[in-house]
């Protein structure tokens, strides 16, 4: 089979599978990737919530095994995290790669940003000792794992060497 094939064949295949199985990828999904990382990049927190579902659940290994779930906890990790990384910024690598169920896509992602500001107030239940401001960056790779319910992201997976950003970063866990 020539790669004209395969690539025939993989097309028909994914289409009848996504008909078969129904889906909520947003109409325009380029476009709506696009809105997405422009509101990530711009710190526009009332943008990326009106991209998510009320619900939305964020999974982020700088959480420390923590999540957020609803727009309201999602808008404090974010605050939090926007006021420690100001130059905070990520750029696509890449084409999403779309899953069968025709639900998820995941991203690759290129993410930038120092550490200017310092982190506190998470977890907001019990809220750890703040950590100061390093004045040290993070070039890092990773990616995200989307799932949508309604055309807008229900969940968000966040997905990189959270051992790797801390030691560029210059973080050293307590002793």
């Amino acid at each position: 089979m020539s790669t004209a094939q395969q690539i025939d064949y993989l097309g028909e295949t994914y289409g009848r599978a996504r008909a078969q199985l129904g889906g909520t990828l947003p109409a325009g999904l380029d476009g709506f990737m696009e809105r997405w990382f422009a509101a990530v990049n711009a710190h526009d927190i009332d943008a990326q919530l009106a991209l998510c579902t009320d619900d939305v659940y964020v999974e982020d290994p700088a959480m420390q095994g923590r999540f957020t779930r609803g727009q309201a906890e999602f808008r404090r990790f974010a605050e939090i995290t926007y006021t420690a990384f100001p130059d905070m910024r990520f750029t696509e690598i890449g084409a999403p790669y779309l899953a069968l169920d025709g639900d998820s896509l995941g991203v690759r992602w290129r993410g930038t940003a120092t550490m200017l500001g310092d982190i506190s107030g998470w977890p907001p239940e019990s809220p750890g000792p703040t950590v100061a401001a390093t004045g040290r960056g993070f070039d890092l790779e990773g990616y995200d794992i989307y799932r949508f319910t309604g055309g807008r992201i229900s969940t968000w997976l966040i997905r990189y060497d959270n051992l790797e950003m801390t030691g560029q970063l210059g973080l050293r866990p307590p002793q």
